[in-house]
């Protein structure tokens, strides 16, 4: 506090790639859906330099490092976190759908349906992330975060104790496959050197 007043648990600023995980959460719902189109993990896009058009303008994202993969199945792009296929699911099934899928898990209401919500490009709280984030070890739950747990007077009784909101955001069954899916993160992904510094516990 004595370096910056600013509270970042509850300063806004861009995802980024920890958004990426509810574009294919979005995705995997449609197929639940009558009628819904149906895209799995296995499903393949093409990893090239892409322009998007979106209200009759271009949006052109890039990989990192402009280096650029071919056709991946929906588990490598995410396992690397490549950017190209994220916009061309969020394409697939509607920019509105991930928005919504946002809305469900918690997120605030500023997120639109463009293709740069794909990227995490529009501003959240870090704790609206993590609170987003327990739909996956909860089978589809949302644990709403609470800033106070507890409260007691100077005798110690209770004055106020948080009651965690749960509610059903996604199908459990998305929640299982996402939850798969962040697992390859650590296996073959972006997080891969976690393991081979020596940590074998589960995680996604």
């Amino acid at each position: 506090y004595g370096t910056s007043q600013l509270n970042h648990a509850v300063a806004k600023r861009q995802p980024g790639s920890s958004f990426k995980p509810f574009v294919y959460t979005a995705a995997f719902s449609e197929a639940l859906k009558e009628g819904g189109q149906v895209i799995t993990p296995a499903t393949t896009v093409v990893d090239e330099p892409t322009t998007f058009m979106y209200n009759d303008k271009p949006y052109e994202p890039a990989d990192f490092g402009n280096e650029y993969a071919g056709t991946v199945t929906l588990r490598r792009a995410l396992a690397h976190s490549l950017n190209i296929p994220a916009v061309k699911v969020a394409e697939m099934i509607g920019y509105d759908k991930v928005a919504a899928t946002a809305r469900a898990v918690g997120l605030n209401l500023d997120i639109q349906p463009t293709p740069a919500i794909a990227l995490g490009a529009y501003e959240v709280m870090p704790i609206e992330i993590a609170g987003a984030y327990t739909v996956f070890p909860n089978a589809g739950i949302l644990k709403k975060p609470g800033y106070i747990d507890s409260i007691r007077d100077q005798q110690g009784h209770p004055v106020y104790q948080n009651q965690p909101q749960d509610k059903r955001a996604i199908d459990p069954r998305v929640a299982y496959l996402m939850v798969n899916m962040m697992e390859e993160v650590l296996r073959t992904g972006t997080a891969a050197g976690v393991r081979s510094r020596g940590f074998v516990l589960p995680a996604a």
